[in-house]
């Protein structure tokens, strides 16, 4: 019997559910599913009949829709029930978030909660339960003070694990970024780095959420000062306990979403730690006093935000003219643009190098979460998940050993 005679009953409210889930209507969820096939095997009629009237589908319909959602072919079919829609979606319990959204900027934050349930499952499975260290804050404190307070326990923690050789001391942003990982993993926050393939053509349209109770995902970007500034930005949300998706830029300066500006101003005095004191001093800045450059670009060599970061600050506590800020940002855009293109140039030569010359070329890999590694190795050796099932957690392909993995 050939597979396309081999028919299942659809479970119309999970198919309901990812409808619901990405905005889409029974049109929208045929258009998406077939993509640019030219010949369409399953009509909006067909749609209809199957979640209303409980007709059956042939599998090779259910293959085109998993193809599109990745949800496993059982899963359309199962008759088992979700679980509540706003317990397993940050999609059904806000309307609007600080990004536009397209179908797979909601794939992948999907992805990311339901690896957070996997997460929850593996805790209880041995008995873990991450605490909240860090106090939590309201929009009513001083996003200031409380920057100075969360350094002061972030600065103490990278000291811990400096003397206990899990961390070193930094010396550049990917370095301060990986280790600013470690000590919030630490603190019992769930980090995740992801990074998008050179020519992934539908790019993720944010680069940074928070959703509870404590998971914080951030996407690499080419400048990784504005990666670090995304980071700090969603640990404000994760201290105001504020669920958010976010498309955070450093240079931002005119939003009037009060939780934003609370948000944009901890990361800012967090990342600037000892040298607030000297920012703050800052007189009005002008060509007058060639804009402050000498003393803002001891801050950038000392800190890891960037200029713009300064600059905007700057604009936002009214110590630079509109036209000077403006001018300001442009040349610092002029030079970012220009540090883009020869890096951008140089990745395209080493891989048409690597062509040449047969050698695997090797795409950078994100940060991995030491945190989430540990709780999957442990469920591993007391017996509650499989080696498939590690091998799928920790990416591990089936050509290499686990041993070199989790011991």
């Amino acid at each position: 019997m050939k597979n396309k005679n081999i028919s299942f009953k659809l479970n119309s409210n999970r198919i309901t559910y990812l409808m619901n889930l990405y905005s889409l209507n029974r049109d929208e969820f045929i258009e998406l599913i077939h993509g640019n096939r030219k010949r369409i095997i399953f009509t909006t009629n067909q749609l209809k009949h199957a979640l209303i009237k409980k007709t059956d589908v042939e599998l090779n319909v259910i293959k085109l829709i998993d193809k599109t959602f990745n949800k496993g072919l059982t899963w359309y079919i199962s008759k088992r029930d979700l679980p509540d829609p706003k317990q397993s979606s940050i999609f059904f319990r806000k309307d609007s978030f600080n990004s536009e959204l397209d179908f797979e900027s909601k794939k992948m934050v999907t992805k990311y909660e339901e690896l957070k349930i996997e997460i929850q499952t593996l805790c209880k499975f041995i008995n873990f339960t991450p605490k909240q260290i860090i106090s939590s804050y309201s929009i009513k404190d001083n996003p200031k003070q409380v920057a100075h307070e969360v350094r002061a326990l972030y600065n103490k923690t990278e000291q811990k694990l400096i003397e206990e050789k899990i961390i070193k001391k930094v010396n550049t942003p990917k370095e301060f970024l990986k280790n600013s990982i470690r000590i919030l993993e630490a603190l019992n926050i769930f980090i995740f780095e992801f990074i998008e393939t050179w020519n992934k053509k539908n790019k993720a349209s944010f680069n940074g959420f928070y959703t509870t109770p404590n998971i914080i995902v951030i996407k690499r970007q080419k400048f990784l000062r504005r990666e670090i500034f995304t980071l700090f930005h969603e640990l404000a949300h994760y201290l105001l306990k504020f669920e958010e998706i976010d498309d955070v830029y450093d240079n931002e300066y005119n939003n009037k979403n009060t939780i934003e500006k609370w948000c944009h101003e901890f990361s800012f005095y967090f990342l600037i730690d000892s040298f607030k004191q000297e920012f703050v001093n800052l007189s009005k800045t002008n060509s007058n006093n060639n804009f402050h450059k000498d003393v803002i670009h001891k801050f950038y060599k000392n800190t890891y935000l960037s200029y713009s970061a300064f600059y905007t600050r700057l604009r936002i506590e009214n110590k630079i003219s509109q036209t000077d800020y403006d001018n300001r940002i442009e040349d610092i855009k002029s030079i970012l643009e220009k540090l883009k293109h020869e890096e951008e140039q140089k990745r395209r030569l080493e891989r048409e190098l690597a062509k040449e010359q047969k050698i695997d070329f090797f795409p950078p890999k994100p940060i991995e979460s030491n945190l989430f590694k540990e709780i999957v190795k442990i469920n591993y050796f007391e017996g509650n998940i499989n080696e498939s099932r590690l091998r799928d957690f920790l990416h591990i392909s089936d050509k290499r050993s686990i041993d070199s993995v989790i011991y």
